[in-house]
């Protein structure tokens, strides 16, 4: 429940009175970091030691990147979805959960990852070129910053952005990047027109 205004209605105090409320406050920046950082190295302690120490990085470029997007992505009458809050910066923590330390060999799949993660919560949500062409020198300046890597050699596949599915292999069911788009494109048209 938010403040009254903006399509929120006034609740009369009677009907209020009917229920517990449970109020808190957004956790500062540390402790936000110190939360995901938390949730990552319990997900990387099986991991190499290269990534086991990531997950304080992720956590920092990811709340960054949450930071960098309230700030020049407001909400207006033809973008009013644009509305973040810590879920989102979970979601991209859930999608890096979906990894698997037998097929992740080293910092670049997980940066790989994190980077198709953070363009699907936040970047899908864009709705214009010039939004999601500034979101991604974002991404790019925080992995020259924190990972001292590049956008376009670390995080595309084939000069595309990377996608990750869990649906390409019959046998095993592993979250892992697509390099043939055409036969993603294949595999989704006939998905759909089985399902059709």
């Amino acid at each position: 429940m938010g403040k009254p205004g903006g399509g929120r209605a006034e609740i009369s105090h009677r009907i209020v009175s009917k229920f517990h409320l449970i109020n808190y406050t957004i956790p500062s920046e540390s402790n936000m970091k110190k939360i995901f950082e938390t949730i990552g190295a319990f997900k990387f302690q099986a991991f190499d030691e290269e990534i086991k120490g990531m997950s304080e990085s992720l956590a920092i470029s990811t709340i960054n990147l949450f930071n960098l997007i309230q700030e020049h992505f407001l909400p207006t009458p033809a973008k009013s979805h644009y509305v973040y809050n810590m879920r989102d910066i979970s979601k991209v923590f859930q999608g890096l959960f979906q990894a698997d330390k037998n097929f992740y060999e080293g910092k670049e799949h997980i940066i790989k990852l994190w980077a198709h993660e953070v363009l699907r919560v936040f970047c899908d949500r864009l709705n214009t070129l010039d939004d999601r062409e500034l979101f991604k020198t974002f991404v790019n300046q925080e992995m020259e910053t924190v990972f001292q890597m590049n956008y376009a050699e670390h995080a595309t596949t084939n000069g595309e952005d990377s996608i990750f599915v869990d649906f390409m292999n019959e046998n095993m069911k592993i979250y892992e990047a697509v390099t043939d788009f055409p036969a993603l494109r294949e595999h989704l048209n006939e998905q759909l027109s089985a399902y059709n």
